[in-house]
C-alpha cells in the first residue's frame, strides 16, 4: 500500500509540478496553520506593515508572524464576545503606522504605540446588519481611511472620532431603488490618480474622484460588448506595479485599458492547459518581476505577463509541499519578495528562487530504484551516464534521462571476491575510463563488454586491501591509495610501479584518503587523520602540514576534499571548517559556523559555472558565493536525502548537474536553476520581555530598574524567504567588542546585568542566504537606579529619631523598639540569603541541553570564555553557575561529557576500524596521557580495562 501510494505521489508530483514551460518550475510552499499559532485556518486577508511584520486576519482574530513566531491579538471583548463575529475581513496599515481591521460589526483601530485597540460603530439608516459588515478598508495618500460595508461607503472623521457616510455615493433609503447593487461593496482600491476604485457584489464598478465629487461606472450589460467587464460581482480590486487596474470577477479577470476604457478578459478554457484554472477570481498581486498571482476557487494561477499564459497549482493530499487548499482567500506579495497565499486551509508561502532537488532512494520492490541508500562514490563519465558506488551494494549505473537505476555487470572474476561490493571511490581518467576503488581492489569498465574487470595495471599491481583513492596526472601516471600501504604510482609507458609511503617519502601516515593534483603538477594528499602532504614535481618527498594553535596552520588533521577551483584557489574540507591556502604566505584562512557554514564539517566539495562552491557539510548542503562570501544552505526538510553528506559522493554531469550524496540516498540539482537572495535585511525589535512585563518595541528604546534585571528581547529580520534560516548577531556596544552569533532559528536576545546607565544593543541580521544588514539596528536600554530598594534606609531612620526623641519619655519602650528592630534585620537578611534555585535550575537545563544538542566538547580548543560566548552568556555567569549551580570546575565539567561521548563511540560497531586514541581525539581529547588520566578518574578503569569488561 505504501508503494502504491509513493508512486501516486510521484504521478501527481509530475502533473502539478512538472513545468508545462520550460520557465515554469516547482513550488514548494511552506505552511503556517493553527498547529503553528493561528486563531484559524480561514485566513481572509493579509498585508505587511511599514516595519515588515505580516498580519493575518483569519476568521477568528487577528494575528502577527515576525519570520519566527506567530503572535495573537485578541479583539476587545466587548463586542467580540462572539467567535463568529471576530472575522478580520481587511487590514490596512495608516500613515502613523497604526492597523485597520475591518470586520462583521464594524471597524478595529490598533494603536501600534500603547498597544491598545478601539472599536468604531458604523451609522446606519436603512439596515443595521449591512452597514456593520465591512467588507474592505482602504487609505488615501492624505491618510483618509475608507470603509466599503453593505450598505455603502463611509469615510473616518479624524476631529470627531467616528465614521460617517460618503453623501456623494448612494447609501440611504433614498437610493436603494435605483442603485441596490452600488452599494454592497466588496473592495475598495485607489488607483494612481488617487480615484477610489468601488467594487460591487452585482453593480459593477465605480470610481470615484474625490476632488471633483464626480463618479464613473462600469459594468456588464445583459448582452455583453466587446470591452466591458465580464461579470458585475466584483471580488478583488488591484493595482499593478506599472499602475494599471486588474478586476477580480466571478467571471473571470479583466484588465482595464486606460487608452479606451475598456477591459480586457482572460477566463478558464477547456482543454487550454495556459489558460485560468477556473473563472471565479478571488484575489491578485504581483511578484517583483510584474507577474500576477491569481486566487480563485480552483487554485493558485501564475500570470506570466511576456507569454500570456497562465500556470497553475493545486493541492493534492498525497504532496506535503504542494498549496494546502485551492480555495484561494487572499495573496500577497511581500517586500523581501516572498509570496503569500490566505486559504481555507492556513497560510502558503514560497520564496520565488526556490531550488528543487531530485531525490533518489531505495524503493522496495522497485529495480530501477537506487540500490542501497549507503553511498561511497559518485562519477560522471564523458558520455553522461552517471555511476554510484555503495557500501554493500557494489556498483550502479544511473541513467538521469530516465532516473532509472540498473546494476552494473562485474565479471566472474570479479564475483569470486566477495569484497568488490563495498566501494571505497570512483574516478574518470582523461579518456573516458571508469575506475572504482573496492574492499577487493580496482574495478575497470570495459566499455566493449560493458562488465566491470579486475584492474592489475596489466599484472604490476596486486591489491590486497581496500583501495581509497585513484588519480590520473598530468603526466599520464596513475596514482592508486591502498590500505595500510600508501601510494602506488603506476606508470603505463615505463611499466614500472612505484610505492610512496611513510619511510621512503615522508607521508605522515599509509593510510591515504584523497589525491589531488593542482595546475602546476604538485600532488596534494591527505592522509587519515594526519592532515595534508604535498609534493612537488620533480620531488620525491611529501611536504606535510598539520592542524596545531600557530596562525595560519590547517584547522583540522581530518580532510576529506582537495579542491581547486577554476581561479585556481586551493580549498580544503576539513572537519573543523573550510580551509583556503594562501600560495605565497604558505598558510591557510578557514571559514566555519559563524561565517555561514551550516557545519563545521565539510567533506566535499564542487564549483558551478557562475563559480560558486558547493559544499557538503555535516549539516546540510551549502553554496558559498566566494567573492560575495555569502553562503546559502540548504537543509532535509529542502528535499535532501539528509544533513549528513559523505566524502567522495559528489560529482557534475555533461550537462552541468550537480550530484551530492550520503547514507540516505543522493540528490542532484542543475545550480544554473539558483539565484542567491539579494535582499538587504533590516533588523527589526519586535517585543520585549523583563520579570513579567512585555510589550511590543516602538521607540526603539526601553527602561529598567537595576534591581530588576530579566530582560529578553526578540527580533526579527524581515526577510521572508525561508525566514527559519535567518541568522542574527548582536552585541552590547558598551561590554563587548565581538559579535555574538545566535544559534540558527533563535531570535531572543538574553540581556546580561548591566549597571546603571545607558547601553545600546546593537543587532544585525541576515537573510536566508546569509547577507547581513549593513548597519545595525540600536535598541537604548536605560538602567535606572531604584529607589524602593533603599526605602528601608528611610524608615531606619525615622525609627532612630523615634528612638532618640523617646530616649527620656519612652525609656521602658526603648528596648523593645531595638529589639524588634535587630529581629527585623535578622529575618531581612534570612531572607536575603535564601538561593536562588530556581535560577540555578533554568540555567542548568539551558546549559546541559546546548551541550547535549550541540557538543561543543568535542572542540578539544574549547575555553570557558568560548563557551559562555556560544551561550549568550557573559564569562561571569558560566563560571557562577558551574561554582555555586553544580558545583564543579569548568575542566571536570567539560571532560565528563567527552568521556561519555568515548564510551558512547566505542559501542558503535561502525567505529571498530577506529584506533582507541583516533576517538579519544575525535572526541575532544588532546593528548594520550589526559585522555587515559581523565577517563580512569571518571571510570576507575583505564581505556583498556573498560573495553575488556565490555567485550565480557
Amino acid at each position: 500500500m505504501r508503494l502504491i501510494k509513493y508512486i501516486l505521489a510521484l504521478v501527481f508530483a509530475c502533473l502539478l509540478f512538472t513545468p508545462t514551460n520550460a520557465k515554469s518550475k516547482e513550488i514548494r510552499f511552506q505552511k503556517l496553520t493553527t498547529s503553528d499559532g493561528l486563531h484559524s485556518n480561514v485566513v481572509h486577508s493579509m498585508l505587511q506593515d511599514s516595519k515588515g511584520l505580516i498580519w493575518l486576519g483569519t476568521k477568528e482574530g487577528l494575528n502577527r508572524f515576525d519570520g519566527y513566531q506567530i503572535v495573537n491579538f485578541p479583539l476587545p471583548q466587548s463586542p467580540f464576545d462572539k467567535v463568529a463575529d471576530q472575522r478580520i475581513n481587511a487590514l490596512i496599515e495608516d500613515k502613523d503606522q497604526n492597523i485597520w481591521m475591518a470586520t462583521q460589526i464594524g471597524v478595529v483601530f490598533l494603536n501600534r504605540e500603547s498597544g491598545k485597540m478601539k472599536y468604531y460603530l458604523m451609522p446606519y439608516e436603512v439596515n443595521k446588519a449591512q452597514s456593520l459588515y465591512v467588507n474592505d478598508l482602504a487609505v488615501s495618500a492624505s491618510n483618509e481611511i475608507w470603509a466599503g460595508t453593505r450598505n455603502g461607503l463611509f469615510k473616518f472623521n479624524k476631529e470627531q472620532d467616528l465614521f460617517e457616510q460618503y453623501e456623494h455615493f448612494p447609501f440611504n433609503s433614498e437610493t436603494v431603488s435605483y442603485s441596490k447593487g452600488e452599494r454592497l461593496i466588496n473592495d475598495l482600491c485607489f488607483d494612481k490618480k488617487g480615484h477610489l476604485w468601488i467594487g460591487t457584489a452585482g453593480n459593477g464598478i465605480t470610481v470615484l474622484d474625490i476632488k471633483k465629487k464626480k463618479k464613473q461606472y462600469f459594468s456588464r450589460s445583459k448582452k455583453r460588448k466587446e470591452g466591458e467587464l465580464i461579470s458585475n460581482y466584483i471580488e478583488d480590486l488591484f493595482k499593478d506595479s506599472e499602475g494599471k487596474m486588474w478586476i477580480a470577477t466571478a467571471g473571470g479577470l479583466n484588465l482595464f485599458q486606460d487608452e479606451n476604457e475598456s477591459f480586457v478578459t482572460y477566463r478558464h478554457s477547456e482543454g487550454n492547459k495556459y489558460s485560468l484554472s477556473d473563472n471565479y477570481i478571488t484575489a491578485i498581486n504581483n511578484d517583483g518581476k510584474g507577474n500576477l498571482w491569481i486566487g480563485t476557487k480552483k487554485g493558485l494561477n501564475f500570470f506570466d505577463r511576456e507569454e500570456e499564459r497562465f500556470y497553475n497549482y493545486q493541492h493534492h493530499p498525497l504532496l506535503k509541499k504542494s498549496i494546502s487548499s485551492n480555495n484561494i482567500l487572499a495573496v500577497m506579495s511581500e517586500r523581501s519578495g516572498s509570496f503569500w497565499v490566505g486559504t481555507m486551509q492556513g497560510v502558503n508561502h514560497f520564496s520565488p528562487n526556490s531550488l528543487p532537488f531530485e531525490l533518489y532512494q531505495n524503493i522496495p520492490q522497485n529495480k530501477h530504484s537506487l540500490p542501497d541508500n549507503t553511498l561511497r562514490a559518485v562519477v560522471s563519465d564523458k558520455l553522461g551516464n552517471v555511476w554510484v558506488g555503495m557500501m554493500r551494494d557494489g556498483i550502479s549505473h544511473l541513467d538521469p534521462v530516465k532516473k532509472e537505476f540498473n546494476p552494473a555487470k562485474v565479471s566472474e572474476a570479479t564475483k569470486r571476491k566477495i569484497k568488490y561490493k563495498t566501494v571505497r571511490t570512483a574516478y574518470v581518467d582523461s579518456k573516458g575510463q571508469v575506475f572504482f576503488g573496492t574492499d577487493a581492489g580496482v574495478l575497470k569498465y570495459n566499455v566493449k563488454s560493458k562488465v566491470f574487470e579486475n584492474f592489475t595495471a596489466k599484472g604490476k599491481l596486486i591489491f590486497q586491501k581496500s583501495v581509497f583513492e585513484i588519480l590520473e596526472d598530468d603526466e599520464g601516471n596513475y596514482w592508486f591509495s591502498e590500505l595500510d600501504k600508501g601510494i602506488w604510482k603506476w606508470n603505463p609507458k615505463k611499466g614500472s610501479v612505484e610505492l610512496l609511503n611513510k619511510e621512503q617519502n615522508d607521508l605522515t601516515n599509509q593510510n591515504v584518503k584523497v589525491i589531488s593534483q593542482v595546475t602546476n603538477g604538485d600532488i596534494w594528499v591527505s592522509c587519515h587523520m594526519g592532515g595534508l602532504c604535498r609534493l612537488k614535481r620533480g620531488e620525491s618527498r611529501f611536504q606535510s602540514y598539520r592542524a596545531s594553535n600557530q596562525k595560519g596552520s590547517l584547522s583540522s588533521n581530518r580532510v576529506y576534499d582537495i579542491y581547486q577551483d577554476s581561479k585556481g584557489s586551493l580549498w580544503i574540507a576539513t572537519s573543523n571548517g573550510l580551509n583556503l591556502y594562501n600560495e605565497k604566505e604558505d598558510i591557510f584562512t578557514s571559514l566555519d559556523e559563524k561565517d555561514g557554514l551550516p557545519g563545521n564539517v565539510v567533506l566535499s566539495i564542487l564549483e558551478d559555472e557562475k563559480n560558486r562552491l558547493w559544499l557538503g557539510t555535516n549539516k546540510g548542503l551549502s553554496c558559498f558565493d566566494v567573492k560575495k562570501k555569502q553562503f546559502a544552505n540548504f537543509y532535509q526538510e529542502d528535499g535532501l536525502q539528509g544533513n549528513i553528506f559523505e566524502y567522495k559522493v559528489a560529482c557534475i554531469d555533461t550537462s552541468g548537474q550537480l550530484y551530492f550524496g550520503g547514507n540516505n540516498g543522493l540528490n542532484s540539482f542543475y545550480p544554473s536553476d539558483f539565484k542567491m537572495n539579494s535582499f538587504t535585511p533590516e533588523a527589526q525589535f519586535v517585543s520585549y520581555s523583563n520579570s513579567g512585563e512585555s510589550g511590543d518595541v516602538f521607540q526603539q528604546k526601553v527602561e529598567l530598574y537595576h534591581t530588576d534585571q530579566n530582560l529578553s528581547v526578540t527580533v526579527a529580520s524581515m526577510s521572508y524567504w525561508e525566514p527559519e534560516k535567518n541568522r542574527i548577531r548582536y552585541r552590547i556596544s558598551s561590554l563587548d567588542t565581538t559579535w555574538t552569533l545566535l544559534p540558527l532559528g533563535e531570535h531572543r536576545i538574553v540581556v546580561p546585568k548591566l549597571p546603571i546607565g545607558e547601553h545600546q544593543l546593537e543587532v544585525l541580521v541576515s537573510n536566508n542566504h546569509m547577507k547581513w544588514s549593513t548597519s545595525p539596528a540600536v535598541l537604548t536600554i536605560d538602567v535606572n537606579r531604584n529607589w524602593k530598594q533603599y526605602s528601608w534606609i528611610l524608615y531606619l531612620i525615622v525609627l532612630a529619631s523615634i528612638l532618640s526623641a523617646g530616649v527620656v519619655v519612652y525609656a521602658n519602650r526603648r528596648k523593645k523598639q531595638e529589639l524588634n528592630t535587630v529581629k527585623a534585620k535578622v529575618a531581612t537578611k534570612k531572607a536575603s540569603s535564601v538561593p536562588k534555585k530556581k535560577e540555578w535550575e533554568e540555567s542548568i537545563q539551558i546549559l546541559n541541553h546546548f551541550m547535549e544538542e550541540e557538543k561543543p566538547y568535542l572542540d578539544k580548543r574549547l575555553t570557558k570564555s568560548q563557551l559562555a560566548i556560544q551561550l549568550s552568556w557573559s564569562e561571569v555567569q558560566l563560571s557562577n553557575i558551574l561554582r555555586d549551580g553544580l558545583q564543579i570546575s569548568f575542566n571536570d565539567f567539560i571532560n565528563t561529557y567527552r568521556v561519555d561521548e568515548v564510551k558512547s563511540r566505542l559501542q558503535d560497531p561502525q567505529n571498530k576500524d577506529y584506533t582507541l586514541l583516533a576517538i579519544a581525539e575525535d572526541c575532544g581529547f588532546n593528548s594520550k596521557t589526559s585522555f587515559y588520566r581523565i577517563f580512569k578518574k571518571f571510570t576507575d578503569l583505564t581505556p583498556s580495562e573498560y573495553l575488556e569488561k565490555q567485550e565480557k
